[in-house]
């Protein structure tokens, strides 16, 4: 079994249907189309990406919500993939992946609104891993910051930012801000923090990314420019 060479660092789910609201029934069969890929961060060479996996899976719609958790831990065990997931990633993956199929999907129980014939419905299921990368000496470090800190994105840019507060990161497997290194609050009742996502769909708190895209347009973690 390969290793990890370097952090992983978070976990990015994505579910897509080319029917967004369609309404299925428990008994419904989802075609899921899963891609699991990684993303290896190195500072000094931006983001490199591997597929790992692909693969097309029957379910039925009950079984996908009711054994989630099996479903994702079939395909992170497998030995193409092992190696990059956690128990405790494997939890929350699975209930981010829930949590997102049904908010594109409108489940209807009613059996007498409903016809009775079993439908099968496409899901795309794209699963990312972050891995940064070690390696780099002191010089390549100081180079890289001085380099990225001379142009700051624009105004326009960083007002584009999405935003969001914990209410929204439980159903994302991300744990902590990538620049001061916080942990995010997963906890409902915990004090509603507000983050920020870029377009690489690296999170960050909100304060955190501004301040330092007000200094460098590039992602801190895979460079991905913003406008300037």
């Amino acid at each position: 079994m390969a290793d990890v060479e370097g952090i992983i660092f978070q976990c990015h789910c994505h579910v897509q249907t080319e029917e967004d609201g369609a309404k299925v029934k428990f008994s419904d069969m989802l075609r899921i189309d899963v891609t699991i890929s990684v993303q290896f961060i190195h500072y000094s060479h931006g983001i490199e990406t591997s597929t790992l996996l692909k693969s097309s899976i029957p379910i039925s719609c009950e079984n996908f919500i009711l054994n989630n958790e099996d479903f994702v831990r079939s395909l992170t065990s497998d030995p193409r993939c092992s190696h990059y997931f956690v128990p405790e990633m494997v939890d929350l993956t699975s209930e981010t992946i829930v949590n997102m199929s049904v908010e594109i999907l409108e489940f209807c129980c009613d059996s007498e609104s409903v016809d009775s014939e079993r439908h099968e419905l496409p899901l795309n299921l794209d699963i990312i891993v972050d891995v940064l990368q070690d390696g780099e000496s002191a010089e390549e470090e100081e180079e890289i910051e001085q380099n990225t800190t001379q142009i700051p994105a624009s105004e326009e840019a960083i007002n584009s930012l999405k935003t969001f507060t914990n209410s929204s990161i439980l159903r994302m497997k991300i744990e902590k801000c990538g620049i001061c290194m916080e942990n995010f609050p997963f906890k409902e009742d915990e004090e509603s923090v507000k983050l920020s996502s870029m377009p690489c769909d690296h999170v960050f708190h909100h304060q955190c990314i501004v301040q330092w895209l007000h200094r460098s347009h590039t992602c801190p973690l895979c460079r991905y420019p913003m406008p300037i």
